[in-house]
């Protein structure tokens, strides 16, 4: 009786694993795959439902970034194959992934494909790879940009309901949605500068990848959608072709033979399981015996709220940027002596200014502890996202972010009038003139609105000075391009509201060097506040940092390396911003 022989198909199979696990669960000779129908988070937090739909915890923009950085000088990897079909991105993000997409095709093959391209950044991030694939019936969304803005102010009227709000800074539209019925012309200039140099932007880096004119590029957007034919001849499709056509092709750029899922084609793997494969594994930082320097990361995501803030622990509900939480892991990072910098990554719209305020604080006791601090601004850094920046020795953002937004918003809608018409009586009693100033029942008084008034004016003027001190110009100069304006990245470095322009790998460089470290040394990274189940429900012992002194430091050092090993995640909260009755919001 003869045993099981195996044929050839099963001894390559059996080769693969042995080569797999030679390379520590990264095959030799493969190509990377990367599913881009929405771009990769900036952070993930504690999502129980995302980890079950996502067969684990989902891949971080910061992580896809280093993974596709790391993989460019890995022998191991011979390409990259992704579908770009993003209906709606933020221009930052889409700028911070494509760019490293654009390094790693100057080392190795890389080809999008997609059934479709929905819209002007979907295409604008395939257009970084080396070929461009689309399928027949697809259409490439190259159309620029618009904006749209609602205005409620005659519905309100309509139904009783009365706006009171105060803004500092004609450019401070984010109550003109209650407030106006149309565009002002603030608004308009503001709005229409932010989509030109975003457009701008596309249009040069498009020209550049397809080697076309931006003249013709152009053209091409004044037609588009563009179908099939016109894609191709227009130079922004290399082939119309299907999902396993592509395959077939990124098989053979990497090296293999021009078959798709056939026995010849090199092995394929997710970039989130080559991720989480090369990612450094978390040790122990025994004071004395660490080598590398150690750069902290603080991540804030999300609007800025006063007190702990959280993140979305279930997939309903927002989440927020404590400023409590964000100033905590500052202090923790200051009194680490191992840290030699730290980078204070910002993806946020704004929100409380006396949160705000309270992270500003410790970024400006940081630096006068002697830990140089950048700013790495995401998606947008606006408003108290600037606020929270300004104080940085450096900020780095990307060239689309959305930052700036320098002023002051604040007020409440009253629903007396509503009431009324609906037969709902309201009554109150109060021990002071102004318990009930914030009240939806009445609007303000003479004194209450003039009292008001002068708090705006207090907190712009705080803002631009601060704005002044830490980017070293004059308070005049800052309120020329201040008043609540919002400008994109590339925009607010011509105007010295930014220092360079990149993404997180731009700011950690940077923070090495002014931390008089080589700008290429090898770095390790710690990643606060944390953000998995277990950060979330350990108690802390006190408010003192815990690496203030070296009991404390070996004790939080052997939990950081138990943590790390759990997680490596950076911590954050995402969600909008919201205009909350009595608070004052940048």
């Amino acid at each position: 009786m003869f045993g099981f022989l195996p044929g050839t198909t099963e001894l390559r199979a059996i080769v693969r694993k042995v080569d797999t696990a030679r390379h520590n669960g990264v095959p030799d000779g493969c190509v990377l795959e990367l599913d881009l129908q929405a771009m990769p988070p900036e952070t993930t937090g504690f999502d129980p439902m995302a980890l079950i739909s996502a067969g684990g915890k989902p891949i971080t923009l910061r992580q896809a970034v280093a993974a596709i950085d790391r993989a460019a000088k890995d022998d191991r990897v011979a390409g990259l194959i992704a579908r770009v079909q993003i209906p709606a991105a933020a221009p930052g993000s889409v700028q911070e992934l494509r760019e490293a997409i654009v390094a790693f095709g100057e080392l190795k093959p890389t080809l999008a494909w997609a059934e479709t391209y929905p819209g002007t950044l979907s295409y604008y991030l395939a257009s970084a790879f080396r070929e461009v694939w689309m399928q027949p019936s697809g259409t490439v969304g190259l159309v620029g940009f618009a904006t749209n803005a609602m205005f409620l102010r005659d519905a309100l009227d309509k139904v009783g309901i009365e706006a009171q709000f105060v803004a500092r800074g004609e450019y401070k539209s984010a109550a003109n949605l209650f407030t106006q019925d149309s565009y002002t012309d603030a608004h308009r200039e503001a709005d229409s500068a932010m989509i030109e140099s975003l457009h701008a932007q596309v249009r040069t880096a498009v020209a550049a990848s397809r080697h076309l004119d931006g003249a013709a590029v152009d053209a091409l957007a004044d037609k588009a959608p563009l179908l099939r034919d016109d894609a191709v001849t227009g130079g922004l499709i290399d082939r119309i072709g299907f999902r396993d056509e592509a395959y077939a092709r990124i098989a053979e750029l990497s090296g293999g033979a021009a078959v798709a899922d056939g026995e010849d084609a090199p092995p394929r793997l997710f970039l989130s399981r080559y991720a989480r494969a090369t990612a450094a594994k978390p040790i122990p930082n025994i004071p004395g015996l660490n080598n590398k320097p150690t750069i902290a990361v603080v991540t804030l995501h999300g609007p800025i709220v006063s007190g702990r803030g959280g993140p979305q622990v279930l997939p309903i509900g927002n989440s927020s940027a404590g400023g409590d939480t964000i100033a905590a892991a500052l202090r923790e990072a200051v009194a680490d002596d191992d840290v030699s910098a730290i980078v204070l990554r910002v993806d946020s719209p704004g929100g409380s200014v006396t949160g705000s305020e309270t992270i500003w604080r410790e970024v400006v006791r940081a630096r006068a502890a002697g830990k140089p601090v950048v700013a790495s601004m995401g998606a947008v850094a606006a408003s108290g996202g600037y606020y929270v920046s300004m104080a940085a020795d450096e900020i780095v953002a990307n060239a689309g972010t959305i930052t700036g937004s320098i002023g002051v918003v604040t007020g409440k809608l009253v629903a007396r009038e509503l009431k009324d018409r609906l037969g709902v009586g309201t009554d109150s009693v109060r021990t002071n003139a102004n318990a009930d100033a914030w009240s939806v029942n009445a609007p303000f008084t003479a004194e209450q609105h003039a009292h008001v008034e002068a708090e705006a004016d207090l907190f712009y003027t705080d803002f631009v000075q601060r704005v002044a001190d830490g980017r070293k110009l004059s308070v005049e100069d800052v309120d020329a391009v201040a008043r609540g304006r919002v400008w994109t990245g590339a925009d607010a470095k011509e105007r010295g509201l930014v220092d360079e322009l990149g993404g997180l790998r731009t700011a950690i460089t940077r923070a090495k060097v002014l931390a008089g470290v080589a700008p290429d040394a090898a770095a390790r990274l710690v990643s606060c506040p944390g953000s998995s189940l277990l950060d979330m429900l350990r108690p802390k012992a006190s408010s003192q940092p815990v690496a203030a002194s070296l009991p404390q430091a070996l004790g939080a050092l052997l939990g950081r390396s138990v943590v790390g090993a759990l997680d490596q995640a950076h911590s954050a909260v995402s969600g909008v911003t919201a205009l909350w009755l009595g608070d004052y919001r940048f």
